[in-house]
């Protein structure tokens, strides 16, 4: 029986693919890392995602095997429960993406779906930037998907999402607000299966951050050669950069 908010989410998001995602996160990876040695087996490439959640992504990236070894991050222990069911044998660590330590080097950090927007400030965002760049190794790649800029937020937008799956029905309605620079999102979950229908609530600030303060702060963790792709996995842009 489904009965909290991350459980709800999770429902709500196992039916999308991640394919396409994956997809484009490869390319760029295989852009931007050194190839390998055509007279050597190719080493997997270490990867970690930042605020993983349930391990949707996690459980692609562990689909192409041999080619990556990725890791979890999330400071949600609940959401880490749920990764650990999908995912058994992807380490996965419980952290804030400002203050995380883990050993050893990435070839890859992941920072994808707006996971960024949830920090306040631009020193806060430079704080979350330094650490994904001190585990980087030389060379290594960060992929940084923003949250909606100030443009892309309409002040009392509604939207709607719907899952059904055998037993089971999830329908999700979100109340968007403008508060400053920041997007508050009221989120109803309505949860139905052979038990009846219940209701959980939560909540969501977001910062609405501009291309200029992406880029300072990525300039200030010490990231250099940095692009945007125009389109990126959900369509709001994707920063590439480089330690």
């Amino acid at each position: 029986m489904l009965g909290n908010v991350d459980e709800a989410y999770e429902a709500l998001y196992t039916g999308k693919g991640y394919q396409h995602e994956i997809g484009l996160v490869d390319h760029l990876l295989d852009v931007r890392l050194p190839a390998p040695d055509e007279d050597a087996e190719p080493e997997p490439r270490r990867v970690l995602e930042i605020g993983c959640g349930p391990g949707l992504r996690l459980m692609v990236l562990q689909q192409w095997r041999g080619k990556y070894l990725p890791e979890g991050l999330d400071r949600d222990p609940e959401l880490l429960r749920l990764a650990r069911k999908r995912v058994p044998d992807v380490p996965l660590h419980q952290g804030d993406m400002r203050d995380f330590r883990l050993e050893g080097k990435f070839a890859a950090v992941l920072c994808l779906f707006g996971m960024i927007g949830y920090l306040r400030t631009t020193a806060e965002m430079t704080k979350a930037l330094l650490r994904m760049h001190e585990h980087l190794a030389p060379g290594g790649v960060l992929l940084l998907e923003p949250w909606l800029s100030a443009e892309q937020v309409t002040d009392g937008h509604v939207k709607a999402d719907r899952a059904v799956r055998p037993g089971l029905t999830v329908q999700r309605m979100n109340f968007s607000r403008v508060i400053g620079n920041r997007s508050l999102i009221d989120i109803h979950y309505l949860i139905g299966d052979e038990y009846g229908v219940r209701h959980v609530q939560e909540k969501k600030m977001l910062t609405m951050f501009t291309d200029e303060e992406y880029r300072m702060a990525l300039r200030d963790a010490g990231f250099g050669n940095v692009a945007l792709e125009a389109y990126g996995p959900q369509g709001r842009g994707l920063y590439v950069a480089q330690s």
